[in-house]
């Protein structure tokens, strides 16, 4: 949350933060919030960063208190409440983190085969179905 002390675009904001931001501290305390209070002109933002480095900012210039409280719902909700492709916070992994079907047919990436044939098969190495990451690719 970042505002211009005793703006009047950002007065909305600063009664957020004196009268509501208590209440969601105490009742999500592993939620961070970082408090950015200016003291030269500038429009006031709320600031939603997400997992895998995305991120979503809101202008609140001009905005009352409920309003404030209204667009910070809708940052812990994902970004947005309407439906729409771009909207959201894109909830799937980057292609990175991705391990899917397709890659993994006939064999098993996670499974590592020893030149020497006399060695155990590893029962504790992980298998591709069971990956948290795995998708199964639609097309």
């Amino acid at each position: 949350l970042s505002w211009t002390q005793n703006s009047l675009r950002s007065e909305g904001l600063e009664q957020f933060v004196e009268e509501f931001l208590p209440i969601i501290r105490e009742n999500n305390p592993q939620v961070k919030y970082f408090l950015h209070r200016s003291y030269t002109e500038c429009d006031p933002f709320v600031y939603g960063e997400y997992t895998w480095l995305r991120s979503r900012r809101k202008r609140v210039s001009w905005r009352s208190k409920h309003q404030v409280l209204s667009m910070v719902e809708e940052m812990a909700v994902g970004g947005d409440y309407r439906p729409g492709l771009k909207r959201g916070v894109n909830k799937r992994l980057p292609r990175g983190q991705e391990l899917w079907d397709t890659e993994t047919i006939g064999h098993d990436v996670f499974k590592v085969h020893s030149k020497w044939k006399a060695d155990e098969d590893d029962l504790e190495m992980p298998l591709a179905q069971n990956h948290p990451h795995f998708v199964y690719r639609k097309y």
